[in-house]
Formats: C-alpha cells, sequence, structure tokens
C-alpha cells in the first residue's frame, strides 16, 4: 500500500476576506464622505464647520480607499502573492526575506460591554528591507495564514517593545495637544458659559496630564 504524499507544506493557503470588515467600510466610507460634503455646503466659511466637514470627507475617502487597496493574499511554495479583490496581481514576494515577527493584540477605545467593542492581532512579518502587516479583523483565517507565514521566523521582542513604545508616544502627544487645543478655545471663545468654560478648563487638564502618564509608562 502507497503512503500517502505529504503535501502540507507545499498546500496554498488563501485569505479568506471578512467581508463584514469590507461591507462595513464602504457603507460607511460612503455615508461619512457624503456627510463631510454635506457640512463643507453649509459651511458658509465657518471654520469649525469647514474643519469638520474637511475631515468627514478625509475619513470617508481613506475608507473607500482602504479598501480598494484590500490584499487577497495567497501563501505557496516559499512565497507570499497579494491581489486585489477583482484578482490583479500587485506583487509576489519570497517568504525567506522575512527573518523575524510579532504579533500585537489591540483593542479599540470602547469597553467591552459597549456597542463597537473590538479587539484584534496584528501579525508583521520582518525583513531587513521588507516589512508587512496582516490583521485578524480582514481575514476570517487569521490563525491558518500565520502558522503558515512565521514557519521558521524568530520572535522579534525588540520590534515588539519599539512598537509599544511608539505606539504610546502616539497617543501620549495625541492627548497633549487635544489637551492644549481645548484650552486654546476656551480662551479664545470667552463670550461662553462659565461652567462650560471651566469644564473644558478641567477636561482639558485632564487630558493633558492623561497623555504624560501615557508618556511615563514607555519601557526603557
Amino acid at each position: 500500500m502507497k503512503g500517502r504524499k505529504k503535501t502540507t507544506s507545499k498546500k496554498e493557503v488563501k485569505s479568506k476576506t471578512n467581508l463584514h470588515t469590507i461591507f462595513t467600510l464602504i457603507i460607511g466610507g460612503i455615508i461619512v464622505s457624503l456627510l463631510g460634503v454635506n457640512l463643507l455646503s453649509k459651511s458658509d466659511g465657518e471654520t469649525f464647520f469647514l474643519m469638520l466637514g474637511v475631515g468627514f470627507l478625509l475619513l470617508g475617502i481613506f475608507s473607500i480607499y482602504w479598501v480598494f487597496n484590500y490584499d487577497v493574499l495567497f501563501v505557496s511554495k516559499g512565497e507570499l502573492t497579494f491581489k486585489s479583490l477583482t484578482g490583479f496581481t500587485k506583487k509576489t514576494i519570497l517568504l525567506s526575506e522575512f527573518k523575524s515577527y510579532t504579533e500585537i493584540e489591540k483593542e479599540n477605545a470602547k469597553r467591552k460591554y459597549e456597542t463597537g467593542y473590538m479587539k484584534w492581532k496584528d501579525l508583521t512579518l520582518i525583513g531587513e528591507k521588507t516589512r508587512y502587516t496582516i490583521s485578524s479583523i480582514s481575514y476570517d483565517n487569521y490563525d491558518e495564514l500565520k502558522n503558515k507565514l512565521i514557519r521558521g521566523l524568530k520572535y522579534d521582542r525588540k520590534a515588539d517593545k519599539k512598537w509599544r513604545n511608539n505606539n504610546l508616544t502616539l497617543w501620549a502627544v495625541g492627548f497633549v495637544i487635544f489637551g492644549v487645543f481645548v484650552v486654546y478655545l476656551s480662551f479664545k471663545f470667552t463670550e461662553a458659559d462659565t461652567s462650560v468654560l471651566l469644564f473644558a478648563r478641567c477636561f482639558s487638564f485632564t487630558l493633558f496630564c492623561y497623555g504624560v502618564y501615557l508618556f511615563s509608562k514607555r519601557k526603557k
């Protein structure tokens, strides 16, 4: 009786698109873009509405662009091939170009019991000149892809720490800048109700302090 051929290592793995994410981005991108256009058309030159309209419009455009730029992945015979949703081959790279990897577990700002709470993992493949990240939120068979892609690679703890420090720095700077911006607005629009101004200044101070706290959490 002939033994079965071992085909596991040569088996092609194709990514399974997370349709929920794709449809959410398409519909959300269209709605947000239309909201941005509506705000711009009714702004009448007011800076606040202009900035808000531009912000919504850019967010909508980015969401739609992300969908058009979405990668369908094929892993086989030591190669990673990127295709578009329409089947067009973008590029192919050798898996041997990657030397290590990191996997970061992330979650959004919402609490677990709130609507819209999300938790996901980002896998980053690292090479001397190549770096690529795939997210569990984008592919239904993330674990299968991960097992195929990290075979023979070592976990890069240095890159992991660097990402976490950079992420903390980004959030810290964001909170500090937003806090300063709120203070600026509170002093600019002094005709507002005193209680509102007091709340705005206390809120901005809290944001500033939280930003400093996040910066202090960076690991050396």
